[in-house]
């Protein structure tokens, strides 16, 4: 929380530099000072300012990292093992919606990697047809040698989580997610500011 704390002071000191310096350029095109008239070369002074701005402003939005950037992807704990247990039990609950032809739907599954790795990844869910669900992946493989575009086909059996955007910014589902913010907490660990708005949209978190 530290590092996210010192970054939005520099942050905001970034921008207002930034604006101490536009404000100074601004000034010098109407009534020009006699430093500036010294000092003044071309409109690439100008970049200085405007990295100031747009780098301050990012900094001053920074909320962190997510739950899923900070827990190992080949993480096991009893909390996702119950997680996994639940979305398979509700499977076909989410079935149901996504044959209703409801958007917004995802599911998680072990995707297998030409490096041997097992990456547990969200895929966005186009349609379910004979026990498969048909995909594309929602995330980028950490193994960049990983095939991720195009469509693929998932069998119901590997499904290891689901859940459904809602039109309200609320998530159902998402039984791993809840499972990781369990994990994070109770290893006494505090959330970021991108994580507690997160964990505020999970259905099975409240």
């Amino acid at each position: 929380m530290f590092a996210i704390y010192l970054k939005l002071l520099f942050g905001g000191i970034a921008f207002l530099v930034g604006l101490c310096l536009m404000g100074w350029f601004i000034y010098n095109q109407f009534w020009p000072t006699e430093e500036f008239k010294r000092g003044f070369r071309s409109v690439f002074q100008l970049i200085v300012p405007i990295s100031c701005l747009v780098v301050g402003w990012k900094w001053m939005r920074y909320k962190g990292r997510g739950i899923e950037q900070v827990i190992p992807p080949d993480l096991k704990c009893p909390e996702l093992e119950t997680a996994a247990a639940k979305a398979r039990k509700t499977l076909g609950e989410f079935v149901t919606e996504v044959e209703r032809g409801i958007d917004g739907a995802f599911i998680k599954f072990p995707l297998h990697t030409q490096q041997g790795m097992i990456e547990h990844i969200w895929a966005y869910v186009h349609f379910y047809k004979e026990g498969r669900f048909n995909v594309t992946l929602a995330n980028e493989p950490i193994d960049d040698q990983a095939e991720s575009e195009g469509r693929r086909d998932v069998d119901a059996e590997d499904v290891e989580d689901w859940q459904i955007m809602e039109p309200d910014g609320s998530i159902r589902g998402a039984y791993s997610l809840t499972a990781l913010f369990q994990y994070w907490e109770g290893q006494g660990n505090s959330l970021s500011p991108l994580m507690r708005e997160q964990k505020s949209k999970l259905r099975s978190a409240s």
